[in-house]
């Protein structure tokens, strides 16, 4: 008797049904043969016709977004499906304006809303071509028509708000995940109208198909798909699984490196997008899902929606680019030991996550040189220990901590303009003693040399100099006073009213610390400009600061 040989089918993300007939050993075969041909096949053994329908072969393609090139990283946002006709989604340019980008799912345009504050969180339709859109700063109207905020609510709902959902009363309810009350928004009003205990939070689990899968966020389910990420956080790097719900088999996988928050239904396939906007730039469109639309069909393919939309934004991006020219970040690099950036004159220019890797000698320091830059920016980034030699930069910002450079060696290096968040300090503080001793010694080493270290005659702001010598720096007396450690010894400086000016902190770092003296910067720019201004005088009226 013969046997019948097993059928395996095989399927993928863009491969239709396929069937093929393993070969075993039986009158006629010769055991171990394996895959024998179609044509031997069909004649030897008779075997079942496989009659499921063919996966529809997908596409993956970027759905670009007007997100411009240096717009920050890290600042996560949602991906919001409205009505079916459009797509919302938000994103932050230069330092902290929100932009709030919509997408028309039947033209492919891209529209980009301002005024609004806060990262996008939750969106539900109104009336007369309005929305009504969460942010985790507040609850605002939107004119879709006049691309316009119409009204605001940003008191009584508290921040951090993540859900918005409508009841059938006329209004609406605003609460966040993590909180344990929520509050009711009269739509017509936009006013808070009572604030209520929120509901026990309810958590979805993925069915046992899903998790067959490999799917564990269940982010869309429907159209007889299934859909969602393979890791428990939006932000790490993970697949796209599409699978029919009927058998489970996969359509589609597609590699998220910048993480996934949502998945949407558009057209003929579906819109992926990542939670970090500013970093992906683009949102993530797999074709042919559902198979193509039918000829003539209004408003299309998917495919056509993705070639408008990217032209769109193209468009958008090129015209506020001539309106403000797009800043270069440079991101996640390291000057390793032995490194040396030399001739270089740049503009606009932001250095987000980098850093300056640690010598293990003298000489392999990193080193920067002849390096002229107009408009600097930190972010997140350490220049500690580096050798700055033949350097100029003509406005400085450092947020976040950015602007402390520690166990730097500075020669010949100019300081002009606006500098905000700066504090440059002679002592590494490194963490491995003999690392912390040998940029030490390079100091005592530059301090032979009187070649000069810094110019701050053209610079102004919010800027900390702890431990570099007065004679080796280039000063501004108007804004800059030097004190030395003789001058503060017998403690009369304590007598001078410092108001609301923070420069008496340098006086007592200077009494405790080894230094030859210490220079106040006071800031024009700040706050307490005029106490900066006072303190300085009364201390060169007193003798303790000097005059030059």
């Amino acid at each position: 008797m013969t046997a019948t040989s097993p059928v395996v089918v095989l399927a993928g993300p863009r491969l239709g049904w396929t069937t093929a007939r393993l070969a075993h050993g039986s009158a006629g075969t010769r055991p171990g043969a394996g895959l024998s041909s179609q044509a031997a096949t069909t004649s030897r053994y008779p075997h079942p016709v496989d009659r499921r329908p063919e996966l529809p072969t997908t596409v993956e393609r970027a759905l670009r977004a007007p997100v411009p090139e240096d717009a920050p990283h890290h600042i996560p946002t949602s991906t919001v499906l409205l009505d079916g006709s459009v797509l919302l989604t938000s994103w932050v340019e230069g330092r902290a304006a929100t932009r709030l980008g919509i997408l028309d799912l039947r033209t492919g345009g891209w529209s980009v809303v301002t005024g609004v504050r806060g990262m996008l969180r939750a969106a539900q339709p109104g009336i007369d071509g309005h929305a009504l859109v969460l942010t985790d700063q507040g609850l605002w109207e939107i004119d879709l028509v006049a691309l316009s905020v119409t009204r605001s609510l940003r008191t009584k709902i508290g921040k951090g708000n993540d859900e918005l959902r409508a009841e059938s009363d006329g209004t609406v309810v605003v609460a966040g995940s993590a909180s344990t009350m929520e509050s009711v928004v009269d739509r017509s009003t936009l006013t808070v109208v009572r604030r209520r205990r929120r509901a026990p939070l309810r958590v979805t689990l993925p069915t046992a198909a899903a998790r067959r899968a490999g799917i564990v966020r269940v982010l869309h389910e429907g159209s007889g798909v299934l859909a969602g990420g393979t890791a428990t956080r939006e932000a790490a790097p993970q697949r796209l699984l599409v699978v029919s719900i009927e058998d489970g088999t996969e359509i589609a996988s597609v590699e998220q490196p910048t993480g996934l928050s949502s998945v949407h239904v558009v057209h003929d396939g579906i819109v992926a997008a990542a939670p970090d906007l500013g970093r992906s730039r683009s949102l993530t469109a797999v074709l042919g899902v559902f198979g193509p639309p039918p000829p003539g069909t209004v408003p299309g393919a998917l495919d056509d929606l993705v070639v408008a939309a990217t032209a769109s934004a193209e468009s958008l991006l090129t015209r506020a680019s001539r309106r403000k020219p797009v800043r270069t970040v440079h991101r996640d690099h390291r000057l390793e030991p032995g490194a040396h950036l030399h001739d270089l004159r740049v503009e606009r220019v932001t250095l987000d996550g980098c850093s300056v890797a640690r010598a293990a000698e003298a000489d392999s320091r990193p080193t920067i040189s002849r390096v002229h830059v107009t408009d600097l920016e930190l972010q997140s980034s350490t220049l500690s220990g580096a050798v700055f030699e033949d350097v100029t930069v003509d406005g400085l910002r450092a947020v976040h901590g950015s602007g402390f450079l520690f166990g730097c060696e500075l020669r010949r290096v100019t300081l002009r303009g606006r500098v905000r968040g700066l504090v440059l300090a002679t002592g590494l503080d490194d963490p491995d003693p003999a690392t912390d001793a040998l940029y030490a010694r390079c100091h005592q080493e530059r301090l032979a040399d009187p070649e000069w270290m810094l110019d701050l005659t053209e610079a102004t702001g919010d800027l900390t100099i702890r431990g570099y010598p007065a004679r080796f720096v280039r000063r501004n007396p108007e804004l800059q006073a030097v004190v030395t450690a003789e001058a503060v010894a017998d403690g009369a400086w304590r007598s001078v009213d410092p108001g609301r000016s923070a420069l008496r902190v340098a006086l007592h770092e200077l009494v405790r610390s080894g230094w030859e003296d210490v220079i106040l910067v006071a800031d024009p720019h700040g706050a307490h400009a005029d106490d900066d201004l006072r303190y300085i005088r009364d201390l060169r009226d007193l003798g303790v600061a000097t005059r030059d």
